[in-house]
């Protein structure tokens, strides 16, 4: 029996996928946000409002502020949006475990 050999010319290199998205620069058109950058702002815009409500709550300490219901409000708004990013994450942290649990 005769075997014959085999060319390589034929066979070119693997190619990513053209729908791929590189991790290198310029992987996202300049300006356009992605998830992080959501999640980055959000949680920036939370931190202000905490940072609100206690500013607010020192200057009432400190008698430069006599209007408590002001300080309530930012509390408040402040405790709502930190509930929030806690539920956020939990529903993140859900669906991240969700996916794991896929078998292939």
């Amino acid at each position: 029996m005769k075997v014959d050999s085999v060319s390589l010319n034929g066979l070119r290199p693997l190619q990513p996928p053209s729908w791929a998205v590189s991790s290198g620069e310029g992987a996202r058109p300049a300006g356009e946000k992605d998830f992080s950058d959501y999640l980055q702002d959000a949680l920036r815009q939370v931190d202000g409002l905490q940072k609100e409500a206690q500013r607010s709550a020192l200057d009432v300490a400190t008698g430069q502020e006599s209007d408590v219901h002001k300080t309530m409000v930012a509390y408040e708004k402040a405790m709502l949006a930190l509930q929030l990013t806690i539920e956020i994450r939990n529903k993140i942290v859900e669906a991240y475990q969700e996916i794991m649990r896929i078998q292939m």
